[in-house]
């Protein structure tokens, strides 16, 4: 299996923060966890929360500063929390939601605070984005435990999927999943939701199964798998086809600015994968997953390097000339269709 894109150095994934926060616990005491992922991150919190803390103890011995509903955080106040044992259970467990510490500049003071948390605590800080060229950022490699929640691997998703549909006593298809995935770009969150709403779609017309075709009538549709096909129409030559495709977007009333936008950056990953070659090095430079890369790369075989470059180029003229009023959206998109179509001379 292809690997991800890969991690600063001195930082771990999703897979092995996970293997450390259930099978070793006791080796965890500063942590930062960092990325888009909110179904991992709130996986890692909540299994942090029932690995340290005693049923009952969440209001002694559990705290949270979050500045996204408005608490102040400051070294100071962290190492007041941390200087306070735990009352009943063994560890006391501070969370620091978006505090922004991985974007600024810290003291040596606020360096000696991380540096000297104590055993009887364990600190997770959780932020959307870090810089690892930081000096905080080197000081938690140096102190604790980096974690980067980016995307999960095809093959976890899945996996997932699959269980999240057994809890409701349902079974899914293989192509129904990657739908159903492709549909929600592989966000976890959007996916557990989706899940559910069809979820309760079999339970009250007795199905017990989840095909493709149900993915089809429940979701929303998949805009990515329909810009797939019309770059296959694109790659084929077959101008009638990819127009098609499009009509039948617009007729379900996906807006032509979000087509484009897509289109635009379809070609830009078109680009990318045809210079990489294979899956493999397209998923180690990106660390898009494994299925799409593989995807991506077939579909680019279908283009000379200059073809794509071309319409590319086309098409980013077309998106200014859109921008500042010089031509209709929809007929920019069209022609740039028409000209991924035709034949080089």
């Amino acid at each position: 299996m292809a690997k991800g894109k890969a991690l600063p150095k001195g930082v771990i994934g999703y897979k092995e923060f996970f293997d450390k926060l259930v099978n070793n616990p006791d080796s965890l005491k500063l942590v930062l966890i960092y990325g888009q992922e909110q179904y991992l991150v709130d996986g890692a919190l909540k299994t942090a929360k029932k690995k340290y803390i005693t049923e009952g103890a969440e209001s002694i011995d559990y705290n949270i500063i979050d500045t996204r509903s408005d608490d102040q955080f400051s070294f100071d106040r962290l190492d007041e929390m941390v200087s306070m044992p735990p009352m009943m259970s063994e560890r006391r467990l501070v969370i620091i939601r978006q505090s922004g510490v991985t974007g600024k500049e810290v003291s040596d003071r606020d360096l000696e605070i991380l540096k000297n948390i104590p055993s009887s605590s364990v600190v997770i800080f959780v932020e959307d984005e870090a810089d690892a060229k930081r000096k905080i950022f080197k000081a938690f490699v140096q102190s604790g435990t980096v974690v980067q929640m980016g995307a999960m691997e095809e093959d976890d998703i899945s996996a997932r999927v699959a269980k999240m549909f057994a809890r409701y006593n349902l079974t899914v298809d293989a192509r129904a999943s990657m739908s159903l995935i492709s549909r929600c770009g592989s966000g976890m969150m959007t996916i557990s939701g989706e899940v559910a709403k069809i979820a309760l779609y079999c339970q009250n017309a007795g199905f017990t199964r989840v095909t493709e075709e149900i993915i089809e009538d429940c979701c929303p549709p998949d805009l990515s798998g329909r810009i797939f096909d019309i770059m296959d129409a694109c790659g084929s030559k077959e101008p009638a086809k990819a127009l098609g495709t499009l009509n039948n977007l617009i007729a379900m009333r996906e807006p032509v600015i979000q087509i484009r936008v897509q289109v635009l950056n379809h070609l830009k990953r078109l680009i990318i994968a045809k210079e990489a070659g294979d899956a493999r090095t397209l998923v180690t430079q990106t660390g898009m997953n494994e299925y799409y890369a593989g995807k991506l790369v077939r579909q680019s075989q279908n283009f000379s390097m200059n073809r794509l470059i071309q319409t590319y180029l086309a098409a980013c003229t077309s998106d200014s000339d859109v921008k500042h009023g010089l031509i209709d959206e929809r007929y920019a998109l069209e022609i740039i269709l028409v000209k991924a179509c035709t034949s080089e001379r």
